[in-house]
């Protein structure tokens, strides 16, 4: 598998061992010429990646649709 998309619609919540196992999936996907697509982020999920700043680093779409089109 190199290309995954996680949706997150249904977490409410995400700590540095989310953020870590989230940025493990995004490298080994991109070691495959893949890619990793988040959607479905919730404002305080999406926060937390804003203030790590990884929504620079991550793929992050709105819907599943867009993740897909991406792909």
């Amino acid at each position: 598998v190199k290309n995954i998309i996680i949706d997150l619609s249904q977490t409410r919540y995400c700590d540095s061992s989310g953020l870590s196992a989230i940025l493990v999936a995004n490298r080994l996907c991109k070691g495959s010429n893949g890619n990793l697509v988040l959607v479905g982020m919730n404002e305080p999920v999406k926060k937390i990646i804003t203030i790590s700043k990884l929504d620079s680093i991550l793929n992050i779409k709105n819907s599943l649709t867009e993740a897909e089109q991406m792909l």
